[in-house]
């Protein structure tokens, strides 16, 4: 079997290369998630999203589309991880994913409206300080357009104030198959010594958009040559926090949680073991 020949070697590798040995087992799916998520944030300059007009025909069925377009890749993404848990690197097909991830859809969106609450919140009093101690002038809002390195500045700090929310709050409701609400106690449990791997790509993943800026990557392309620059950083993007989501996932797995609260000790050693087939 192809992965059972891929797989040989694979408890002699670093953590990473175990989550790149399943993505590139899995490469259909990971094709789809990424190039639907791609196509979704290309989809605000495709479709006119930026100066909408009201009085355009094709305006409301844009706009159908593209959260009929969000809510599929969510979906399917959300099937991918549960997967990853449930199943390793056995490949599956879309319709699985879409069965499997349709369960957390509602979960996810609550919890994603808890977690841009703290966010804003946090992204706001971030650029309240920034504001005090500089000679900065403008609002918060006219910062994403005036000044668009101070806005990502304070949203890219405020991410990674909250990173145990940002990596293990969705991995535990996949994992566990728990409420959003009631995955918040376990956090205090996750130590970011034990995963130094994890938080490394989720700073580089979190950093990225920041490079973006300082790099002027167009975030509404009107050339050629800038559409496929764009195309190439959110896929970038894309593919990294992706591995950062499965090697989160896998983390968790790891874990001797229960969702009852109650948690026993696991050695650090065994963590993210590479799931094996007989």
């Amino acid at each position: 079997m192809r992965n059972e020949n891929s797989i040989v070697k694979i408890e002699e590798m670093i953590e990473t290369q175990k989550t790149l040995v399943i993505l590139r087992i899995r490469w259909p799916e990971v094709s789809l998630i990424v190039g639907l998520y791609t196509l979704a944030e290309l989809s605000h300059s495709l479709f006119g999203f930026t100066e909408p007009d009201l009085t355009k025909t094709l305006f409301l069925p844009s706009i159908f589309f593209l959260l009929s377009l969000a809510v599929v890749s969510m979906i399917l993404y959300y099937g991918f991880l549960r997967t990853i848990h449930l199943e390793g690197p056995k490949e599956q097909t879309p319709m699985d994913l879409l069965k499997t991830g349709k369960h957390f859809f509602w979960r996810m969106v609550r919890f994603g409206f808890i977690y841009v609450a703290l966010y804003f919140i946090l992204t706001w009093i971030i650029f309240l300080i920034i504001k005090y101690f500089t000679s900065t002038n403008t609002g918060f809002i006219e910062s994403a357009k005036s000044t668009p390195w101070l806005y990502r500045l304070c949203s890219t700090a405020a991410t990674l104030i909250m990173i145990k929310v940002s990596l293990f709050i969705p991995a535990l409701i996949l994992v566990h198959d728990c409420r959003a609400f009631k995955s918040f106690k376990f956090l205090s449990k996750f130590k970011l010594l034990e995963s130094k791997e994890l938080v490394a790509l989720f700073c580089l993943s979190t950093v990225m958009p920041l490079l973006w800026v300082l790099l002027k990557i167009p975030n509404n392309p009107e050339t050629i040559s800038q559409y496929i620059i764009t195309i190439g950083s959110i896929v970038i993007g894309q593919v990294l926090w992706l591995i950062v989501a499965v090697t989160a996932v896998r983390f968790v797995s790891s874990l001797d949680l229960e969702y009852d609260g109650r948690i026993t000790d696991s050695n650090s050693e065994d963590l993210l073991k590479y799931p094996t087939e007989d």
